[in-house]
């Protein structure tokens, strides 16, 4: 059988005889929504929680960074925009705030890829501030002990509105909602306490801190406190997406922030959770393209989705185009210093929490676990410091191959297990 896996722009074409395999784990069929579809939708829900004189408030609208370019902000942001001036909302009164969590800035040259050239020259775009103490404000504390600053301009707001993708997320359980609060537009002190509890009191990993989990979740517990602390005295709308197992938006909806949280990831476990008979010998993989397979900091979530279905020690052929490098360069040097003694690494977290270093905690643990080899544009000696094996010859990689394996075109939208969530 031949299969394309997307890689960046491009894609590469697997052949693989059938007899090898097990199937190709695509999620279930579920139809997409056109963009005037899911548009339409938003648009709507942001009219129908808007509050009483919006006219006259600070509006201030919260998007995904450029991790999240699936989320089309590019085309739903001027949406929601629009809809706030049909709501009597000037322009001058809308900012746009890209929820960077620790993330680097992005240079204004990509607003329009987050949010739109049309949103560009309407409204003010700016950087979230988790990196700027100097526009932080400090609002309270959680009852975990995290000490929430947020950007300024989020706080000078009356209402919020955030748009963003719900997916599923290695520490949080899901992406999106109450994670574009904290992490999102926090300060870099505050989202380390919080991602912190992804450790137990003893040291050790917690075990309810996985994707698909919120119910006793530490880290997600958190950041609802945190949501609700920030929006005590403010309006909200979450104007939510999902994409299905092929990468394409099939959810949308607009309304209260935590219950249309809570209604995206039921929608999206029932989309892109699926439960296989066993585990297979060996997995092909794809981060799922160039909304999803920039940076290899990003790309990796694919590959926390997809080892449950994988025995121990199998190989797993990692597609990902990487155009963008590495990623953080926390995350790439802490790869390369810890990569031949990760217990040290562990016991440093448990000390001092730091986000990029657990990722690569996590990503030691996998590394050692399975033979990941990577078709990426990254340089073949970056690619090897970094724990995976290079592949060019992707013929002769198949070929070598003994049993009976899956192949996960979409890995960053699929959440492939044994048994039943």
């Amino acid at each position: 059988m031949k299969i394309d896996l997307e890689k960046g722009r491009t894609h590469i074409t697997v052949d693989l005889p059938d007899k090898t395999l097990l199937s190709v784990i695509q999620g279930k069929e579920v139809p997409p929504l056109s963009m005037d579809q899911a548009a339409a939708v938003l648009q709507k829900g942001i009219q129908d929680t808007a509050p009483p004189g919006i006219a006259t408030q600070k509006v201030a609208v919260i998007i995904p960074d450029d991790t999240r370019l699936w989320a089309r902000g590019d085309l739903f942001v001027p949406a929601i925009i629009q809809t706030l001036a049909d709501l009597g909302v000037p322009d001058d009164h809308i900012t746009v705030i890209i929820a960077l969590g620790t993330h680097a800035p992005i240079p204004d040259t990509r607003f329009m890829l987050l949010a739109g050239q049309a949103s560009v020259s309407r409204v003010r775009i700016c950087n979230s501030a988790g990196l700027d103490p100097s526009r932080l404000i400090d609002i309270g504390k959680t009852s975990r002990g995290t000490c929430l600053s947020v950007t300024k301009e989020a706080v000078d707001a009356d209402h919020i509105i955030i748009f963003g993708g719900v997916l599923h997320h290695l520490i949080a359980g899901f992406g999106g909602g109450r994670k574009y609060i904290l992490p999102g537009i926090a300060g870099y002190d505050s989202i380390q306490q919080n991602h912190s509890l992804a450790f137990d009191d003893t040291g050790r990993p917690h075990t309810l801190v996985r994707q698909a989990v919120t119910h006793g979740n530490p880290v997600h517990e958190d950041m609802m406190e945190g949501a609700d602390l920030f929006l005590q005295n403010k309006t909200a709308c979450y104007a939510a997406v999902a994409a299905n197992g092929a990468g394409e938006i099939f959810y949308a909806a607009a309304g209260d922030l935590h219950p249309t949280f809570d209604r995206g990831c039921t929608a999206l476990n029932r989309a892109c959770c699926v439960t296989v008979p066993e585990k297979g010998d060996f997995a092909l993989v794809s981060a799922g393209g160039f909304r999803t397979d920039g940076q290899l900091y990003q790309a990796t979530k694919a590959l926390f989705n997809i080892v449950g279905v994988v025995k121990d020690g199998g190989p797993i052929l990692f597609v990902a185009g990487c155009d963008q490098g590495v990623g953080n360069p926390d995350f790439a040097r802490t790869l390369q210093a810890y990569r031949t003694c990760p217990e040290d690494l562990g016991k440093a977290l448990t000390r001092s929490f730091h986000m990029p270093s657990y990722v690569a905690f996590r990503l030691m643990d996998l590394l050692n676990r399975f033979a990941v080899s990577l078709v990426s544009d990254l340089p073949d000696d970056l690619v090897r410091n970094s724990g995976f094996t290079p592949v060019t010859d992707i013929q002769a990689w198949t070929a070598s191959l003994t049993g009976k394996g899956y192949v996960i075109p979409f890995g960053e939208n699929i959440l492939p297990r044994v048994t039943p969530l």
